[in-house]
Formats: C-alpha cells, sequence, structure tokens
C-alpha cells in the first residue's frame, strides 16, 4: 500500500501520537504516522515517480499528505535530466514504471550521490531481463550499497473512489486495439498491460 511505501516499506508506527486530518486522503489512505528516526522525528525522504506514479499517487494524497508522511520534496522523472542539488543525508523514494528510461535515470542518481540511499518501488512486476539488466549496471558501477530496497508493488492502477479504479492506458488504447494498422507487437504489449493491472487490482 502507499502508506507502507512511504514509510519506507516499513509497519506505521502507532497513529495515537501523531497529529493530521483524518480527512486529508479522503477515506482512502489512513491519517499519516509517518516511521521516525531514533530522536522520534519524522524520517523526511525525497520522492521521484514517473507520470503513472504521479497519477496513482495524486488519486489518493494531496501536497501537504506528502509532507505528513515525511516527504519534503516530489519530482517528476522526466526532469531528472535537470541540474540537482546533492542532498546526502537524505533517502530517495522512487515510484515509477519499470523501463528502461526509468532504470536508466535511478542509476545515474546513484552514480552522482544525490541522495543517502535509495528504496526503488516498481509499480508492477520487472521483467527479468530488464531486473538482470539493472543488477549488471549498478553492479558495475558499484553502487549495489546505495541500492536499500527494490519492491514490486503491483499498483499499476488509478483510484478515484473507493469502489472505482483505472488502468490509465489513455484512450489512445481503444483505438490501436481495434485499428487495421496496429501491429501484432503493439496489441500484445497493450494486452499484457492490462493483463497486468487487473492482476494489480485483485
Amino acid at each position: 500500500s502507499l502508506e507502507k511505501i512511504l514509510n519506507l516499506n516499513h509497519a506505521s508506527p502507532e497513529p495515537s501520537t501523531v497529529h493530521h486530518d483524518p480527512a486529508a486522503a479522503n477515506g482512502l489512505i489512513p491519517k499519516a504516522t509517518p516511521i521516525l528516526n531514533s530522536d522520534g522525528d519524522p524520517i523526511w525522504k525525497v520522492l521521484v515517480f514517473d507520470n503513472l506514479g504521479r497519477d496513482v499517487i495524486s488519486s489518493v494524497l494531496r501536497v501537504n499528505d506528502l509532507r505528513g508522511w515525511g516527504v519534503t520534496i516530489h519530482l517528476k522523472q522526466r526532469n531528472l535530466n535537470s541540474p540537482r542539488h546533492p542532498i546526502p543525508d537524505v533517502p530517495v523514494l522512487y515510484l515509477v514504471e519499470p523501463t528502461a528510461t526509468n532504470l536508466a535515470l535511478i542509476n545515474q542518481d546513484l552514480l552522482k550521490s544525490l541522495y543517502s540511499e535509495a528504496y526503488i518501488n516498481f509499480l508492477s512486476s520487472i521483467p527479468r531481463p530488464l531486473m538482470e539488466d539493472f543488477a549488471a549496471q549498478i553492479a558495475e558501477a558499484g553502487t549495489a550499497e546505495s541500492s536499500s530496497q527494490v519492491y514490486d508493488q503491483y499498483l499499476n492502477f488509478v483510484v478515484a473512489e473507493p469502489d472505482l479504479f483505472s488502468l490509465s492506458l489513455g484512450k489512445e488504447t481503444y483505438w490501436a486495439l481495434n485499428s487495421a494498422n496496429a501491429t501484432d507487437e503493439e496489441i500484445d504489449t497493450l494486452v499484457e498491460r492490462i493483463v497486468s493491472g487487473l492482476f494489480s487490482v485483485v
């Protein structure tokens, strides 16, 4: 769930000592109970997401809610090529689709030592060839110690209401599936995304 991801995949502490607006997440996410450090303060973190990650988060959380979960900065993946100042004492939390482009951008961040450690969360199951390629990249770069966690989260769907979800595929999906010009490869890719999304919902 998103609350566990925002707590670096740790169980939430007891909410009795944390004050937060219970209506902040529209009933879809519990009130914020961020993970605490040894001094009893929230562990602040940087959140990085791609387009689908943005849709997943924004459907249930607002900016103020993210702050309640200890997120001090949130960035969109496509903006990561722009210059950024290192924050070496803050961990980074990635919520992205498992694509070659996203993996390359994550590896660039690890190489630059922008953050203390990386918690990588893929919205769907990462294909084995991509995982092996990513492992080879970080092994060659010597950045494996900066990768604290890698998880498949099965969250590649958007929840608009408690009983309503979307796979966020866009209207072009309908046209592609019904177009005589669509190739078998394109159709297979779309079908795989639909199956993966439905599997995540179930």
